[in-house]
């Protein structure tokens, strides 16, 4: 796994971690979420169609095991 996407998929697991159960308080979860969302900002041209068509649908369940299994 890419640097980019190793952060990715750690940024993932902080923020399944923030939304719970329990969750998170709202700071954490608004931090985790824009840290995600900035990832998936800049992923560049290469990255597979069926990963950013999960990011896309915040399916970030499904993201993390794509990446898991690449």
């Amino acid at each position: 796994m890419s640097d980019g996407r190793a952060d990715l998929a750690q940024a993932l697991e902080a923020l399944l971690r923030a939304i719970g159960p329990p969750p998170a308080p709202a700071a954490e979860l608004q931090a985790a979420l824009r840290r995600v969302d900035g990832l998936t900002q800049s992923l560049g041209p290469d990255t597979p169609p069926q990963l950013r068509h999960f990011l896309q649908r915040r399916s970030y369940l499904k993201a993390l095991e794509y990446l898991q299994q690449g």
